[in-house]
């Protein structure tokens, strides 16, 4: 239904009722539930809650879906905002596609192609804020991944001003997924007063402390170990 026009606008109906949804604690708790049912979905195989298929869904609506649903985006994430304080144990695929997400709006080209797509950014932040301050103790899933995929979050600190690299960004494979799920206005020229409005803002504080705190406790462990492959 995601390709199908003639429901996207069922689609829009159901994120809006999400969206209402999401303003309430209960809703929030009770996504914790196990997720037992297996519906025929296009979906990763994962073992995990409510929250983690919502996520799985939310991801794929957002890197596959109709180019009518790109104006969801914003109510799609806060939705996920709404929910994370309550989030006790994400599994590994959802956390891994949180990041998936952050890593293809974080890029250059991405946030300078439009005036408004790095409000996307301050969503997913603000996502990973939630968790890490109310439910850190259970989603060492995220964690590793907030770990594994840290450069993203080094490169968002040290997001460049100088109207120069602004213009012309280097283009990745994570640059290009991005293309293809967001307009871009071709008249829009970012300046240095744009990007440093916002920029500042970005709530990295409570991720970088993380970093800082878990980076060196990990690599102890993994040469104490003698771990050197992602995988053991």
């Amino acid at each position: 239904s995601r390709n199908d026009p003639g429901k996207v606008g069922l689609m829009h109906v159901g994120v809006f009722i999400l969206l209402l949804l999401s303003g309430e604690r209960n809703f929030g708790v009770r996504l914790n539930k196990l997720y037992l049912t297996r519906v025929p979905m296009d979906l990763p195989i994962f073992t995990g809650n409510h929250a983690d298929l919502l996520i799985l869904v939310f991801h794929k609506i957002i890197t596959c879906g109709h180019h009518r649903l790109q104006p969801l985006f914003d109510c799609i994430l806060t939705i996920i905002v709404n929910i994370s304080p309550y989030l006790k144990q994400m599994c590994m695929v959802s956390a891994s596609k949180l990041m998936h997400l952050l890593e293809a709006f974080s890029t250059p080209w991405f946030l300078f192609a439009n005036h408004t797509n790095y409000h996307l950014v301050f969503f997913l932040l603000e996502i990973f804020n939630n968790i890490i301050q109310y439910q850190f103790d259970g989603n060492a899933h995220l964690m590793y991944s907030i770990i594994r995929k840290r450069h993203v979050f080094h490169q968002l600190s040290n997001l460049p001003e100088d109207p120069s690299s602004v213009s012309k960004p280097t283009r990745k494979r994570a640059d290009q997924e991005a293309e293809q799920q967001m307009f871009s206005n071709e008249e829009w020229q970012p300046s240095k007063e744009w990007v440093a409005s916002w920029r500042k803002k970005l709530p990295l504080q409570t991720i970088m402390r993380l970093l800082q705190v878990l980076v060196p406790q990990v690599e102890k462990i993994c040469i104490d170990k003698n771990l050197t492959d992602e995988s053991e």
